[in-house]
């Protein structure tokens, strides 16, 4: 009976658990980033039919009850002001209509804001308030559902600093990394939009269906999506995948294969080569294979092989090929991990959960493997973000980076159970960051906007009174402030690289009559000018005063 009770209250907790996984896929959303440009209310661009006269287009935008700010006549094109009102201030027929049923018009379009060629002028003297930082201090947030829930126990991209590493790079879908292995399932949500042409040498076609499922799961630790929404995320969520099927439906294939499947992927442009595969030899092939591999610059990370033994595992033994042993979620070493001189660094392989080639499974698409196959694939996402932070990297930098940053585990220095150590891809990252210098710059005029068309013309003055100059970084922190000068000249110095928010504020019975914002991307060493703002006085306030007369008692 009290067996019974016991497991009724284990099904119901079994219950509670699916249902609160399943509401937590469907509460997350993936997020998007803002793509479409800002428009300007009331400035358009009209293209012209070419041959139009002057006198036509004039005609044309007086209709319109529009203004002419600029004629570039190079692409037939005016650039119109329209007034407040110009939506229905022709009786039923607003200026859009007007211009787009004419026929000497060719396109209508609203102007937008975009960011324009700088010009790089001499620094100027300022003391502006700057904070900035070459090294982040908080991970990169995601909304992957099985990684945010503990009960998935999705442990492996904390131990390796992966969400602090992806302040640097999360990846660049220019690099490639192949998995040669027992296929990839292409329809697999985690890898939407990234997964190239890749081959199956077991059956010959170009169709390399994961039909074992090994290959998907690795798949998945190197390049799985990140902030979908669903599942874990891959050490290098935006980088393609390579699927090259060397392995059949029983996890097995040949060294011939293997070969072909390596040669293939130099070919393809492969920048890393993951082989979650091997043996107690290596044939020749395989060997001219993985030097043709190295004379290409392409890295190849291999398994050390799961027999608790430290004979020689191929292709990891190989000097050309970085073997990775497998450590658990408390960073010691999985007891069935290979160990011996050929071990060049080590990696999470105890129970990941990753993707899988079954949707219907249990976890919907993910389960669980523990390995050194699964270690591999951790060193091989590293190299992909490496190369994406800096894709003129050699394969020498990027093992040389990987070991001088790797967290050193067992006994001191390289030891043959976990080679230089467990990666760290932060500290890999920020190693391999190029030093930054605090000697970029941004600056601008204010001037006094007579006309308010957002439009600085020869005949307006600079300008100073009530305008105050912020700069915020890519984090919403403001790291310089500062006010124009008596000739409406600003500048903020002393900044690193990086993607800064400029902001104008004005005080009083002053108004902005452009955008009150610029978006930059500083390069270290250069001055972003012509960062202007144009400035307009608005009408006083008048305020309505009544004359209040007391009624005195006993008084005439």
């Amino acid at each position: 009976m009290v067996n019974t009770i016991r497991n009724q209250k284990k099904s119901v907790f079994v219950i509670l658990l699916a249902l609160l996984f399943c509401f937590s896929l469907q509460a997350t959303r993936p997020v998007h980033a803002e793509t479409e440009p800002t428009q300007l209310a009331n400035v358009i661009l009209v293209k012209f039919q070419a041959g139009t006269s002057e006198m036509e287009r004039s005609k044309l935008i007086g209709e319109m009850g529009g203004q002419l700010l600029r004629w570039i006549d190079a692409i037939s094109t005016a650039q119109i002001q329209l007034p407040d009102n110009w939506a229905t201030a022709r009786s039923g027929m607003d200026a859009l209509s007007v211009a787009k049923q004419n026929p000497i018009v060719n396109n209508v379009e609203f102007d937008s804001i975009v960011g324009g060629v700088p010009i790089v002028e001499e620094k100027i003297d300022s003391q502006p308030r700057t904070v900035n930082s070459t090294i982040p201090t908080t991970p990169v947030q995601v909304n992957d559902a099985d990684y945010l829930n503990p009960q998935m126990q999705v442990y492996a991209p904390d131990i390796i600093n992966l969400r602090m590493a992806w302040n640097y790079t999360m990846g660049s879908a220019a690099i490639k990394i192949a998995i040669l292995d027992s296929g990839i399932l292409a329809s697999h949500p985690e890898f939407a939009g990234r997964i190239l042409p890749g081959y199956d040498f077991v059956n010959n076609d170009a169709d390399p269906n994961d039909d074992y499922g090994h290959g998907t799961h690795v798949a998945g630790i190197a390049a799985a999506g990140a902030n979908n929404g669903i599942g874990m995320l891959g050490v290098c969520p935006l980088c393609s995948i390579i699927p090259v099927k060397v392995l059949d439906s029983s996890n097995q294939g040949t060294w011939g294969g293997v070969a072909n499947g390596i040669v293939f992927a130099v070919d393809a442009g492969a920048n890393v080569i993951n082989l979650s595969l091997g043996g107690a030899s290596v044939t020749q092939a395989v060997t001219d294979a993985i030097l043709y591999a190295a004379a290409h610059n392409v890295v190849v990370v291999a398994a050390a092989g799961n027999g608790r033994s430290n004979t020689p595992f191929y292709p990891a033994a190989m000097d050309e090929v970085i073997g990775v042993a497998a450590t658990r979620n408390d960073d010691t070493r999985w007891s069935l991990s290979n160990y011996g001189s050929f071990v060049e660094l080590s990696a999470p392989g105890y129970a990941i959960y990753s993707t899988y080639n079954d949707m219907n499974n249990t976890y919907h698409g993910y389960t669980y493997m523990s390995g050194t196959s699964m270690a591999a694939p951790h060193v091989a996402g590293l190299a992909g973000l490496l190369f994406s932070q800096n894709p003129s990297i050699t394969v020498a930098q990027v093992r040389a980076l990987m070991q001088s940053t790797a967290a050193d585990l067992g006994d001191p220095g390289r030891d043959d159970y976990f080679g230089y150590g467990r990666i760290d891809a932060f500290a890999a990252l920020q190693a391999s960051a190029p030093v930054l210098q605090s000697d970029a710059s941004v600056s601008g005029l204010v001037w006094q906007d007579d006309n308010s068309n957002g439009i600085w013309e020869e005949n307006e003055a600079t300008f100073t009174d009530g305008v105050s100059i912020q700069l915020y970084d890519d984090g919403n922190s403001l790291v310089g402030e500062t006010t124009s000068n008596g000739t409406g000249q600003w500048a903020i110095a002393n900044l690193y690289p990086g993607g800064y928010r400029v902001a104008a504020s004005t005080s009083g019975n002053t108004r902005l009559t452009t955008l009150n914002t610029y978006n930059v991307q500083l390069e270290s060493g250069r001055e972003i000018a012509g960062l202007n703002f144009g400035i307009a006085q608005t009408e006083p306030i008048v305020f309505s005063h009544q004359l209040f007369i007391p009624t005195i008692e006993k008084t005439q």
